[in-house]
């Protein structure tokens, strides 16, 4: 395969530049338009009341037991973790939400017992922020935790007590947030199948969406939807549950599904091989296929009126596969073979989808040991956190900053004569993100919610008049509502919150307007600071980017030399050795899209190469669409012949794919070009094993593998610039072309 073919087709080439395309928007124009989106699917109204319920009842518990004051601080601690699980929303993570309760409680005690020492104080409240930054390295829930834990300290740090004092205050704090975990893991109680159906469901109907889908549709949405409904049913909150068992089988068929299906559209994408069934018949059995699996997922959910259609449907596709090469095992191509195993997966998904929708009753269930080793996870945590403690790290970087903007606009709110001075400070800390399009986007989002949530809590305020128990009321009520909206849209869900928190007050000091107008004035000051700051020293994506890149195809190199080992020796493979590396690819290809997404929302001058970083996405989606074929084919049943013959070209593959690697961790093409530098021949490797390979290689499609293979990492170089300028200008023209066919 030539490279240089796609630059001789001009009627491609007159769809990239036949007519000039539109003015790309600018980053701030791009972060504007995300702060407007609503989704208004992802609204909830279930995960609005779960959250709810905990904040006003122990406003109204503390308000009536003790005093307003401790109403208050207990709703601000249940709020506070309410926020940590809606604003990404999802299943309510409760070890997650436990550790947010409990490390705002210590922030809590911390900062009020300190806030009478300025000196000391200020220390810490660097340290805090410096460790709460951080924290991003391990992801958006470290994110939110980091976040929460530098606001306990800076609110509560301006009511400063003793240390008998601090400790009820953070006690109060930690019952508020305890309350908000408790009340969720009680409320799910009673159906706790209920969440792992749907999620085993919903990654069943992306299935189905996938095998009627095109052969350029990725597999990455279906992967994550499997490893979400893994996640569910490996959950310590569960009881045990013959079910847990069928729903476990189903998870495990649904990964060999996406990988079958993956291979089955990379096979239909090549020119038809002997043995192959009409392009019609597949595409007919891929439709039904489709519909046995969204049947399937109906049938998981307690669809009993559904059973019978899935039943039909898998005999209607075993009939199809029966009818495939009349039968003939000896005259069935790869295609063949794939469409007949996914036949056979068919039938056992069928059997267990019916098994898995009538299981589950609560006299079944009982305690299972925890499996889970929480001082493991703890120690790996920890680590990330060491190796993120560096200025060659976003996290660091990020973190360093966020606590000089911190510590300037605490310094700026003591000598400014605003009634809560300590807003502004917590506006300027939650508007900074590691990434210029988020800090953006978020600042932008705070400051369209706080201006709708005090016109919202103005007129509240001017028509009812609030007080006592129809202050308990509306809060409940925005809490309700800031929940349910949080997910589809932050500026919305901040802007019930702002008035939610205007109103928390009032049951304390009832000045309405006034702390409404406080809280206006100060988050604009602390927005803008946040903002001025990043633009001051910013942090740029394009670094981590092509660092995604290459841990994307370091994972997937991983996966590719287990296979071609495989082929090389001619054992069988089991799935419990290539599943944790095909996993560690689809996470790995998941980080990379992000990072790229991220780095191409900042400013032109800033960003990754967008055709070259697309271009490498495009390639490797290749490879690993490759490698799904070969894949299936040494992990099935029977004896296969060794290919020692292999041995070269897998080094030589390896070889090539690490030196790209390493150009794109160490270096920026565009200020570095590299060095020409003879790579390794694949194609020359390629054609001395085609020579001398059995004609059992040929047969199972290994050769037409090899061959896409050995041209997607050609094509890798040349995007890379590892192999001269004329190779670099066919792989871009590659890349753009692959652009337009994906689109």
């Amino acid at each position: 395969m030539d490279l240089r073919r796609f630059r001789r087709q001009p009627g491609r080439r007159r769809r990239q530049t036949g007519a000039p395309s539109p003015p790309e928007p600018g980053s701030l124009t791009v972060a504007v338009r995300d702060a407007a989106q609503f989704d208004r699917r992802a609204v909830s109204a279930r995960g609005g009341l779960l959250a709810a319920v905990p904040v006003v009842s122990v406003l109204a518990v503390g308000t009536i037991a003790w005093s307003a004051v401790a109403g208050v601080t207990m709703g601000a601690g249940a709020m506070l973790v309410g926020i940590a699980w809606r604003i990404r929303a999802g299943r309510p993570p409760l070890a997650v939400l436990a550790v947010d309760a409990m490390v705002m409680a210590l922030s809590t005690f911390v900062g009020a017992v300190t806030g009478s020492l300025p000196w000391l104080h200020f220390v810490l409240l660097c340290l805090w922020t410096l460790v709460g930054g951080l924290l991003v390295g391990l992801g958006n829930r470290g994110g939110v935790v980091g976040n929460q834990a530098i606001i306990a300290f800076i609110v509560f740090g301006r009511f400063s007590q003793p240390a008998a004092a601090s400790a009820g205050l953070a006690g109060l704090v930690l019952a508020g947030g305890l309350s908000q975990v408790l009340f969720l893991g009680l409320a799910r109680w009673p159906t706790p199948l209920r969440v792992q159906r749907s999620a085993t469901a919903a990654a069943y109907r992306v299935l189905s969406r996938l095998a009627a889908a095109s052969g350029e549709t990725s597999t990455v949405p279906a992967g994550t939807a499997l490893d979400d409904a893994q996640d569910s049913l490996s959950s310590p909150a569960l009881f045990g549950d013959p079910a847990l068992m069928t729903l476990r089988s189903l998870v495990n068929e649904g990964h060999r599904l996406r990988i079958e299906l993956s291979a089955i559209h990379a096979l239909m994408r090549r020119p038809p091989a002997a043995g192959d069934p009409p392009r019609e018949v597949a595409e007919r059995m891929l439709q039904t296929a489709g519909r046995a699996l969204d049947g399937a997922a109906r049938a998981i959910e307690g669809d009993r009126g559904g059973a019978p259609d899935l039943s039909g449907l898998v005999a209607e596709l075993s009939h199809q596969a029966d009818g495939l090469a009349g039968g003939r095992e000896d005259a069935a191509s790869p295609l063949t073979r794939r469409l007949t195993a996914l036949a056979g997966q068919l039938r056992a998904v069928a059997g267990l989808a019916v098994s898995a929708g009538e299981g589950g009753g609560l006299r079944a269930r009982r305690p299972r040991r925890h499996t889970h080793r929480p001082l493991e996870r703890l120690s790996a945590e920890v680590a990330e956190l060491r190796a993120n403690a560096s200025l060659e790290s976003p996290a660091g970087r990020h973190a360093l900053r966020l606590a000089v903007v911190v510590l300037a606009a605490e310094l700026i709110s003591r000598h400014l004569p605003l009634q809560r001075g300590y807003w502004m400070v917590v506006a300027a800390a939650t508007t900074l993100r590691p990434e210029y399009g988020a800090t953006f986007t978020r600042g932008t989002e705070r400051a369209v919610g706080t201006c709708l949530g005090v016109g919202l809590a103005g007129a509240i305020a001017v028509a009812l008049h609030p007080a006592g128990g129809v202050t308990i009321v509306l809060v409940g009520l925005l809490a309700f509502a800031a929940y349910a909206v949080f997910p589809a849209s932050f500026a919305a869900g901040f802007a019930f919150i702002t008035a939610l928190v205007v109103f928390l007050l009032n049951a304390i000091s009832p000045d309405t307007l006034a702390t409404a107008w406080a809280r206006l004035l100060d988050t604009l000051i602390g927005g803008g600071l946040g903002l001025l700051a990043y633009a001051v020293w910013p942090t740029w994506s394009k670094t981590q980017a092509r660092q995604a890149l290459g841990d994307l195809l370091a994972a997937q190199g991983a996966y590719l030399d287990a296979i071609l080992s495989a082929l090389i020796t001619g054992r069988r493979v089991e799935e419990s050795q290539m599943r944790p590396l095909s996993r560690q690819a689809r996470l790995a290809r998941t980080t990379a899209d992000a990072a790229v997404a991220r780095s191409l929302s900042e400013p032109a001058t800033r960003r990754i190469d967008a055709e070259q970083s697309q271009g490498l996405l495009a390639a490797m989606r290749r490879l690993i669409q490759a490698g799904h074929v070969l894949r299936l084919e040494v992990q099935d049943d029977g004896p296969r012949q060794p290919l020692p013959g292999l041995e070269p070209l897998a080094g030589d593959l390896r070889d090539l794919l690490s030196r790209v690697e390493g150009a794109l961790r160490t270096r920026d093409p565009e200020r570095d070009p590299a060095p020409a530098r003879a790579l390794p021949d694949l194609r020359a490797r390629y054609r001395a094993f085609a020579r001398s390979a059995p004609e059992a290689a040929a047969q199972e499609g290994h050769l037409a593998e090899l061959d896409e293979i050995v041209d997607v990492a050609n094509s890798l170089a040349s995007l890379a610039g590892l192999d001269g300028p004329e190779a670099a200008d066919a792989g871009r023209s590659q890349a753009q072309d692959a652009s337009v066919l994906h689109s």
